[in-house]
């Protein structure tokens, strides 16, 4: 009779406890940082949403006063850090993000700054206005956490046209 020992069939290879072991503790650590690293990324994630959801209003806005020939206004309440076509119901941004509005007529701009969903002193609402030709009275509005960076909804006042882009720091 063969012993087991010497019999090829059972000197197969396989696994110990302890390397299945370090393969679920290893396993467990990885799993562990997946959070972190999803969160890390869900604020910009958050501004960009925002700022192609304005955009999207803000084209809508144009294309509704060029179909009905009269002009059409965004208003944007600095107080409920919300915009929307006058007459609709407002969308009102993420929390905590800072909502920067600079307001373009000619060659004189004026920044009014608010941090998104906080109390501040109240101020009359900002109106974008969409004129039968497709102008505009223009804004560049910035979107992102209040230390800066994030998104920069830029409308032209000549055509009405609105662009997302992306900036670093606190500059429009």
């Amino acid at each position: 009779m063969v012993t087991t020992r010497n019999n090829p069939i059972f000197k197969t290879a396989g696994f110990t406890l302890l390397e299945l072991l370090v393969v679920l503790a290893i396993a467990g650590m990885l799993v562990a940082l997946v959070p972190a690293a999803v969160s890390a990324v869900v604020p910009g994630t958050k501004a960009r949403t925002a700022a192609y959801d304005m955009a999207s209003t803000v084209r809508d806005a144009r294309n509704l006063a060029i179909s009905q020939s009269t002009p059409v206004d965004v208003v944007f309440d600095l107080e409920s850090a919300s915009y929307a076509i006058a007459g609709s119901p407002p969308t009102v941004l993420p929390r905590g993000m800072a909502l920067v509005i600079q307001e373009r007529s000619g060659y004189v701009s004026e920044t009014r700054r608010v941090a998104g969903q906080s109390s501040f002193d109240r101020e009359e609402p900002v109106s974008l206005r969409f004129y039968p030709d497709g102008s505009s009275s223009g804004l560049d509005i910035r979107l992102g956490p209040e230390d800066g960076g994030g998104y920069v909804v830029s409308i032209d006042w000549l055509f009405g046209g609105a662009s997302v882009t992306q900036v670093k720091g606190d500059a429009i």
